[in-house]
């Protein structure tokens, strides 16, 4: 107690060095506080059901064709709760949308399909009333006749009535009966390949005789599966293989390919992509904070540099090393703990602009909070640090002569031992903020190249917005109808430049399984190469900017009367016909998810690859439907205008209202928005990384700074003496600085020593930049040591305008 209250009034006495401390502290633990708490949210937390760890995500495993993670169909599904003896049961989702039309003014809410049992296989109950049952299973035909509500759209469309429960609602012009309420925050954390939505809105049965009946081939369910106790994620795999190689010979349907399945770690799988961006991530914080114990270390070691007479006469009174020891850990503890203290302030403060940039593919962050757990970590890494950097003074405490201190005024006694610390210090410093800077020049450079990319087609001043047509509209020529009429107006608006649909938006989130294509009768279809499938009416890749290598584009005549035609892109015209045109050429594929070409049809056109599911990488071929001719719903809409998208929100509302004023319109939104999506994870790390370059490159700075400044004053004596024999200010402003580039120069080269053998483990998350790329390190070194120069400037300067008789006076 006598040690800390003796350390606590030393910090009282010198505000500055505490408040520096306390501030250098404070931005290491509570940007270490912040990451730690997203981390533990990510990938330490487990999901928010009941035993989540027993919980799998079973994938079927297409390589063959192109695709490693693909749906499974309703036949697969029941082979897997039939044979499976490892499991407690399998359910499965597809997302799609539903209209409901009473309660209100129209509203499409994004709907999930699921079996019977799949909030039993999750763990998860409802808030209020119950989920499905046997019972609602007996009456799960098409309509549904059962509905579970989120929490949302109970409060916001229902105003939380809680007679809701048993209350009959319209969905789809049908009535359906509400059954529970799931609770507040509630969402299911799949993988974003799985194109389930975190924000659903409501959930109803699949009819289980269409999934029965389905066929084999007709790929759409994700399936999650529950392991039994005792059992692991190796031996369900192994279960699930086995009955994959079992239905892989008892069904032809899976020809030459067989059939594979990819079992997963549902809570591992669902973090999957984001895991290594966020332990480089952590990985970078730890390396802040490393930096910013090393500068309190420097501030620890010349505090002890100004203490050296008041050490020596504590031990001439008879104080042991040890005693001091002591004393100088209870002061580095000290300032931990209140480092610490205003570490979760910070913590809190960086969470909070965590949780603002946050993109749509990190919906789990949103679960991350300053908890009991996370104060824990931060109070271990406060201790651990504390103990570590209190070791630099206390070197110099079994190093101190007392004699050598008692017979000095304190200003030259030792100087060299507490320099040389203090120096080894700051390089070991400006090392590690180059591995950070270099990390943060490295995503900024890959994010700059990702803004580049060219997706093949315009996003600019482009207005997107969804329709779902109810069953009302139930033949082809109805359906048609009501789309040309809807494009018609839409063109018409002030200020529209042009119009069309498209079955899917780029980037959007919506389940879009392709097929299988081929080119001539009787092949293999399941070895042939998949094919994005989309549908397009006419106008949509003028209106896009699509570029047309060949042919044409789709025109009106291309309808439900004409002959089947398709427009592929450029890959897989090469792909297909190497060396020829693939104009007129015939082609079979899957527009309606059979799981079989099945669909003859005449390419009358040829356009660019465009990268509408990844600006990453180019993915599979790409085959586009005349939408007259194959009916997709629901369909997105796209205006593109003059002038600002957002303007034109009203007037399509009121114009889809006229034709019809039960159709809800939903989604209405610019293109730019999915554009910024697909682009949301990279720019989040991108800042982040940036973020903790700023600190270190400040942090290093202020290291610099301090020692040079501290060399400089103990050598006013000797710049007296040199400017008295005739040195020039410049000279003597030259010597500093070279002491201070000296310092730069050993920690850039250490530096980018270290960041080279790191950047391996960036690599997987830069795009088309090397992680040896010379721009980068260049500019990071040039960076640090221009901050060294600029730090080492003041005190040359203060050392240039010394008086030599007010130097050699005071000396």
């Amino acid at each position: 107690m006598n040690d800390l209250r003796f350390a606590w009034r030393g910090l009282l006495r010198s505000p500055g060095f505490t408040a520096v401390a306390i501030a250098t502290l404070a931005l290491g633990i509570g940007a270490n506080t912040a990451i730690f708490s997203v981390v533990r949210a990510m990938l330490l937390s487990p999901l928010p059901f009941r035993d989540s760890s027993r919980l799998v995500f079973v994938w079927a495993d297409m390589t063959t064709s192109g695709y490693p993670r693909a749906p499974l169909s309703g036949p697969e599904l029941q082979d897997l709760r039939d044979r499976a003896t490892l499991f407690t049961g399998f359910g499965s989702i597809w997302a799609t949308t539903a209209a409901f039309t009473g309660d209100g003014d129209p509203e499409q809410l994004r709907v999930a399909l699921v079996t019977t049992n799949f909030f039993d296989v999750l763990g998860a109950t409802a808030a209020l009333g119950r989920t499905f049952t046997s019972d609602d299973e007996q009456q799960a035909q098409a309509p549904p006749r059962a509905i579970l509500l989120s929490w949302a759209t109970w409060q916001r469309r229902f105003g939380g009535d809680p007679a809701i429960v048993g209350r009959r609602v319209q969905v789809n012009t049908q009535p359906v009966t509400v059954v529970g309420v799931m609770p507040e925050g509630f969402r299911l954390f799949m993988p974003p390949d799985a194109s389930v939505p975190d924000d659903l809105q409501a959930w109803v049965l699949l009819n289980p005789n269409v999934l029965r009946r389905a066929p084999r081939g007709q790929h759409y369910l994700r399936v999650v599966g529950r392991m039994r106790d005792g059992v692991t994620l190796d031996q369900a795999r192994r279960e699930i293989d086995g009955i994959a190689a079992q239905i892989a010979r008892e069904f032809p349907d899976y020809g030459a390919a067989g059939r594979v399945y990819n079992t997963v770690g549902l809570q591992a799988d669902g973090i999957r992509l984001m895991r290594p961006a966020l332990l480089a991530l952590f990985g970078g914080v730890a390396i802040l904070l490393l930096i910013a114990c090393v500068n309190v270390a420097s501030l620890l070691v010349a505090r002890a540099a100004t203490r050296t007479r008041e050490t020596a006469v504590r031990m001439s009174l008879g104080a042991g090393h040890l005693r001091l020891a002591r004393q100088c850990l209870v002061e580095g503890l000290l300032l931990a703990a209140l480092g610490a203290l205003a570490g979760v302030l910070v913590g809190h403060w960086g969470l909070q602009f965590l949780l603002a940039l946050r993109p749509a593919s990190l919906e789990r962050l949103g679960t991350a909070r300053i908890d009991p757990a996370v104060l824990a970590f931060t109070a271990a890494i406060a201790c651990l640090w504390g103990v570590l950097f209190s070791l630099a003074p206390v070197a110099e405490v079994f190093r101190a002569s007392i004699t050598e201190a008692l017979q000095q005024d304190g200003r030259r006694s030792s100087g060299g031992v507490h320099y040389r610390t203090r120096s080894a210090l700051v390089v070991l410093q400006i090392a590690l903020s180059v591995v950070l800077v270099v990390g943060a020049a490295l995503m900024t450079r890959s994010f700059v190249e990702l803004l580049r990319v060219d997706p093949g087609f315009r996003s600019d001043n482009m207005l997107t917005f969804r329709i779902s047509l109810p069953g009302r509209y139930g033949t082809p020529p109805a359906i048609n109808a009501f789309g040309r009429r809807l494009l018609s107006e839409l063109a018409a608006l002030p200020g529209a430049t042009g119009v069309g649909s498209v079955s899917h938006l780029p980037y959007d989130n919506l389940p879009n399984w392709g097929g299988p294509y081929i080119r001539t009768p009787g092949e293999d279809d399941s070895v042939a190469p998949m094919a994005d499938n989309r549908a397009v009416t006419p106008g949509f890749f003028e209106t896009a900017g699509v570029r047309l290598v060949e042919g044409r584009f789709f025109t009106e005549d291309d309808d439900e009367r004409a002959q089947p035609v398709v427009i592929v892109d450029d890959q897989l015209a090469r792909r297909a016909w190497p060396g020829e045109s693939a104009i007129g050429k015939r082609i079979a594929s899957d527009p309606f998810s059979t799981g079989h070409s099945v669909y003859w049809a005449t390419v009358v056109g040829v356009v660019g690859h465009l990268r509408h599911r990844s600006l990453l990488e180019d993915l599979g071929d790409q085959v586009y439907f005349a939408e007259r001719q194959v009916l997709r719903n629901p369909m997105a809409y796209v205006v593109r205008t003059s002038g600002d998208p957002g303007a034109l929100s009203g007037p399509v509302r009121q114009i889809v209202s006229t034709l019809d004023p039960q159709l809800p319109v939903y989604d209405v939104r610019p293109l730019e928005v999915y554009v910024a999506g697909a682009r949301a994870a990279q720019r989040f790390t991108t800042i982040i990384a940036a973020s903790f370059a700023l600190v270190a490159l400040a942090l290093a700075t202020v290291g610099v700074y301090g020692v040079i400044a501290y060399a400089t004053a103990r050598r006013r004596y000797e710049f007296g003496v040199r400017l008295a024999l005739g040195a020039q200010p410049g000279q003597v402003t030259t010597l500093v600085l070279r002491e201070g580039v000296r310092l730069a120069v050993a920690g850039l080269a250490g530096g980018v020593v270290f960041a080279a053998l790191a950047a391996r483990w960036l690599q997987a998350q830069l795009f088309a930049v090397s992680a040896l790329d010379a721009a980068s390190y260049v500019g990071a070194a040039a960076a640090i040591g221009a901050a060294a120069v600029i730090a080492c400037w003041l005190p040359a300067r203060r050392a240039a305008s010394v008086s030599p008789a007010e130097a050699m006076r005071a000396e």
